[in-house]
């Protein structure tokens, strides 16, 4: 089988590092792949993941062609960056294709991609989301009024699932608006991910310092103020707890993030983003690995697999992805509680090393044969298959809805209980979903 991925190829996206496991996965298996990096052009410069074969931009508009005309699938790496997806966005709409999703809220894509397509961007919003949102969509002052704003009324999932062939995404909790605006199929299946090297569970020291580590991108849903204060309101933890984080960080979030471990007397060690082989060390010295998200937006988390993967014991928030972590592979806090419960947590694994121990054991026997590269290639065959039996039906929903948009039938018209039954009569046999 011939198929043509789009994904980020820069060493600092987890997408492009997943695509990557996935790609040799399906040469391994015999398949033809061509790569396609749809990040900025700018961003083609910096250090790249290892692809092992042939590579295009998504600005070379001839030989991208080229590859979609003779493949048999054209697969998208989709996440919610406009920066590391914007070939993506400009190939979807001319090469429908299957869509592996990274993130229920796809937000910031979609403002990246409005800013050159504001007409556009309003119809979209209106379609889905009916005209008062649109009016307010691009009024919000800051990311974090915005997330809260829109993640529930308009988190534009459904633009992304409209546009796709069939979808594969990596956790149930926002796949039922997939369901509902992708016309292929949707399937759940586990993120890819690897630990690249390090010793892994037997690395848990018994020391006196106590290691806590936060890796990714910085940001206020990371929750990194709040294991500052967990920290910090423990005497035993205060005193014996080094906390490191390692990722991208603004220069304000590191004034601010110092400035409250100060007053909690917390030692705290910022990083920004590490070569493979630091990582690989500072995540083999790490004691806990906190994977905390509210609120949590992201179909899976390349971090907290990566740490399971390596043995380690992981604190999680219970919510979405993490809610359908095993209960005996990770510690799940309860963000209505959030503070208390991971002072609990951390003083519980700083006073037993051997349940570090057996925790991470536990997540990386899991992890190990759960999160795997030659599932997820195997899966995308699969969808190839299933979205190319759909092909008729989809083509000939599509030329009905065009017909009936062409008579005057307005798009909440066309999304209603009545004209969804009518439209029933195509999904005999069914289409995956």
């Amino acid at each position: 089988m011939k198929l043509v991925m789009f994904t980020p190829g820069l060493q600092a996206s987890a997408i492009g590092r997943m695509s990557t496991l996935v790609v040799h996965a399906l040469r391994a298996a015999g398949h033809e792949v061509t790569v396609v990096r749809c990040e900025l052009e700018s961003l083609m410069k910096k250090q790249t993941h290892d692809f092992g074969g042939t590579v295009l931009s998504w600005a070379d508009l001839a030989a991208v062609t080229a590859a979609v005309a003779r493949s048999d699938s054209v697969v998208y790496q989709v996440g919610n960056n406009y920066d590391f997806h914007i070939g993506c966005l400009e190939w979807l709409p001319r090469a429908p294709g299957i869509v592996c999703l990274h993130d229920f809220f796809l937000g910031h894509l979609f403002w990246g991609w409005a800013d050159r397509n504001r007409p556009a961007a309003h119809a979209v919003l209106r379609s889905w989301y009916g005209a008062a949102v649109a009016e307010h969509y691009f009024m919000h002052p800051d990311s974090d009024s915005f997330i809260a704003s829109t993640v529930d009324a308009a988190p534009m999932t459904e633009w992304i699932g409209g546009m796709a062939s069939g979808v594969v995404t990596h956790s149930n909790w926002g796949a039922e608006r997939l369901w509902r605006s992708c016309a292929g199929p949707v399937h759940v299946v586990p993120l890819p991910y690897n630990a690249p090297a390090g010793r892994g569970a037997e690395a848990h020291s018994n020391g006196p310092t106590f290691y806590v580590l936060t890796i990714g991108h910085v940001n206020p849903n990371k929750r990194v103020a709040s294991v500052i204060r967990a920290i910090g309101n423990s005497p035993v933890l205060r005193d014996h707890t080094v906390y490191r984080l390692v990722g991208r960080i603004q220069t304000e979030t590191v004034v601010a993030l110092s400035s409250l471990a100060r007053r909690y007397q917390v030692n705290l060690l910022i990083s920004d983003e590490l070569d493979d082989d630091a990582l690989v060390s500072t995540i083999d010295q790490a004691d806990v690995v906190t994977c905390l998200r509210w609120p949590s937006l992201e179909a899976a988390s390349a971090s907290a697999i990566e740490a399971m993967l390596y043995g380690k014991p992981v604190i999680v928030t219970d919510t979405n992805f993490y809610s359908e972590l095993p209960d005996d592979c990770v510690l799940k806090i309860d963000p209505e509680n959030e503070i208390s419960m991971l002072q609990q947590a951390l003083e519980q694994l700083y006073h037993s090393p051997d349940m570090r121990g057996t925790l991470g054991a536990r997540a990386k026997e899991w992890a190990g044969a759960t999160f795997r590269a030659d599932h997820y290639a195997e899966s995308l065959v699969g969808m190839t298959a299933n979205v190319s039996r759909a092909r008729p039906t989809l083509t000939a929903i599509e030329r009905l809805t065009s017909t009936l948009a062409g008579w005057g039938a307005r798009s909440d018209w066309l999304s209603g209980e009545e004209s969804r039954a009518a439209l029933d009569l195509f999904t005999i046999g069914g289409t995956g979903n």
